[in-house]
């Protein structure tokens, strides 16, 4: 595993060549987007398949049903809006008209996490992952670079039921090459440690990294896994490591009620016997503002991070 800070990625951008590539591979691929279809990665695909791309505007619940009916009719439907709108605003229809006739459509939430905090607390949402992963039948990726964001809409595309794809808006730093595969029910070990696991996802991952850097050259080996698939979960390399260093953090731009913690405690109550401790935003809503800001407020910076996790460790 090479990693890169130098080449950064804008996740809109990569997914929306992602989607142009599913398009070019299935003629049945449709995208339908919510009042968002330039700023939401449909630009270049409705330039090329415009017969194929359907506008709705404000009414993402009437939407959402229209991508079912289209998924039953053998379509292939992408459909993308803000992530409150696309999960909250519409969450009957994604259980009711979707999953639980477990039909292929791809949920795009846009913005997860603190990604747009400059746009209001409507905007901001930490609870997404909790809301999505108590649905049946329903798959959450939550891709940490550029060339697994454009994995996962290859794979959704690919995938017998809905799909939760979650995309952050900020530029994400390169950790994997091009090409790289992303398996749903997987995650990858970016660092073998001894003394604690690392557990992070999405935007987080490329500081819980960095965090770790630190951390080693202050005596601590620190194994860091990058849960992308947060269900289903990847069973048996959560248990692994934790079993090995006994000592688990889970680290995530998210609420700690439900989110990559909440997974992860369900896990190990079951099946492991390991200190756990979650790292991420307690159980209220968020502030709002530059997202570098909020990330240093809420101590998401690779030394904040790194100095939580050491005094955790002294616990």
């Amino acid at each position: 595993m090479q990693r890169s800070n130098k080449i950064y990625d804008d996740p809109r951008k990569v997914v929306a060549a992602a989607l142009v590539e599913v398009g070019d591979k299935n003629s049945d691929a449709v995208f339908i987007s919510c009042d968002s279809s330039a700023g939401a990665s449909g630009g270049p695909f409705n330039k090329k398949f415009p017969e194929r791309h359907f506008e709705f505007g404000i009414a993402e619940a009437g939407s959402m049903g229209q991508a079912a009916g289209l998924s039953i009719s053998g379509k292939v439907p992408f459909i993308t809006a803000y992530m409150p709108f696309i999960t909250y605003r519409c969450f009957e229809q994604i259980r009711d008209d979707v999953a639980k006739t477990n039909l292929n459509v791809n949920i795009m939430g846009n913005n997860c996490g603190l990604s747009v905090g400059t746009l209001g607390p409507t905007h901001v949402v930490l609870e997404d992952v909790a809301v999505m992963r108590s649905i049946p039948n329903m798959t959450i990726l939550s891709p940490a670079d550029g060339p697994q964001y454009h994995s996962a809409i290859l794979a959704a595309a690919k995938i017998e039921g809905p799909v939760f794809l979650r995309i952050h808006r900020q530029k994400t730093p390169r950790i994997y090459n091009e090409g790289c595969e992303l398996e749903p029910g997987k995650a990858d070990i970016l660092k073998e440690g001894k003394n604690v696991t690392l557990i992070s996802t999405s935007s987080l991952v490329s500081n819980t990294l960095e965090a770790a850097d630190i951390l080693k050259d202050q005596g601590i080996d620190a194994e860091v896994i990058n849960a992308y698939s947060l269900k289903p979960i990847d069973k048996d390399t959560m248990l692994g490591s934790a079993s090995k260093t006994k000592r688990v953090i889970t680290i995530e731009e998210h609420t700690v009620v439900g989110g990559l913690g909440g997974i992860v405690a369900e896990l190990l109550a079951k099946e492991c016997m390991a200190r756990l401790d979650m790292i991420g935003i307690e159980d209220h809503f968020a502030i709002v503002g530059d997202y570098g800001e909020l990330i240093d407020f809420y101590g998401f910076s690779p030394e904040k991070l790194a100095k939580r996790v050491r005094k955790l460790l002294t616990c």
